[in-house]
């Protein structure tokens, strides 16, 4: 099926994002700071906290500051476009969330802008602001690729993986730091321990990337756009990383797999009968 051309008119700033979270995240380190002083007779406190509200979580508020604090910052590193590919992504992005259901579209603060930037990505910052570089824009041929990428960032804010991922850091960080303080253990077994925490995360990431390309198809379907746009997007994307999975921005925080590409086929199949 031949996806729709776009109309004629037609790995994200890290270190931003981590200024904007210093705040909340302080008052974690702070609770685990006390935690690891007091050892394993500290865990029913975290037990306790945990029974009121998540405490290594940032909420809904938090993120929504957050991204705000960190859009402001990238706005500053890089200079927006405001042509007619800038109001095509706004049109694309506001039809996929007037798609979603009722109390989704408010919950979140979504905006959809374009930087100039030859860097082959897009991402979303927690609470909703969402970018896409030229460098990537201008690879994407019909506007259900464009869908595609942008649902799929969507997808992110509403699943809050960015604050999931916050919280099992730190609830990480936390039961190694327990361990090796309780065994003394040298700063060599420190560095391994942390690690492994890392990889542990990037695995998380990778469960993250499934249900994001799962619920940005859902949300195509509902916006009336063609699911095979997502296809076509994977295609642009390896084409554009030479076979390599770390070759363009985008891919190295967004991981395309094999798994991933198989998931999207079958959903599809099971949607269209093909």
């Amino acid at each position: 099926m031949k996806t729709r051309p776009l109309p004629s008119t037609c790995c994200c700033d890290h270190s931003a994002l981590q200024r904007a979270a210093a705040p909340c995240l302080e008052t974690r380190r702070s609770l685990i700071g006390k935690l690891l002083a007091g050892g394993v007779a500290a865990l029913p406190i975290l037990m306790a906290r945990e029974a009121q509200a998540d405490p290594f979580r940032p909420g809904v508020a938090e993120q929504r500051r957050i991204g705000q604090q960190a859009a402001q910052e990238i706005l500053q590193k890089y200079r927006e476009v405001r042509d007619s590919r800038a109001r095509d992504f706004q049109r694309v992005g506001f039809r996929l969330v007037e798609a979603l259901p009722p109390a989704e579209q408010t919950r979140w603060d979504y905006t959809f802008r374009v930087l100039e930037s030859r860097e082959v990505n897009a991402f979303a910052l927690p609470g909703g602001p969402m970018f896409i570089y030229t460098g990537l824009l201008e690879r994407i041929h019909s506007v259900d690729a464009l869908a595609a990428v942008t649902a799929h960032e969507i997808a992110h804010v509403r699943g809050e993986h960015w604050a999931r991922q916050v919280e099992k850091q730190q609830k990480q960080r936390l039961g190694i730091g327990l361990l090796l303080g309780l065994t003394r253990a040298n700063r060599d077994l420190q560095q391994l321990a942390f690690s492994v925490d890392a990889l542990l995360a990037l695995q998380y990431s990778r469960g993250d990337e499934f249900n994001a390309d799962e619920r940005g198809l859902q949300n195509m379907e509902a916006a009336r756009f063609d699911p095979h746009g997502m296809i076509e997007l994977f295609e642009l994307l390896q084409k554009a990383s030479g076979g390599r999975e770390g070759g363009i921005s985008f891919l190295r925080t967004h991981p395309l797999t094999r798994d991933r590409i198989a998931r999207v086929r079958a959903y599809i199949a099971r949607r269209t009968g093909e």
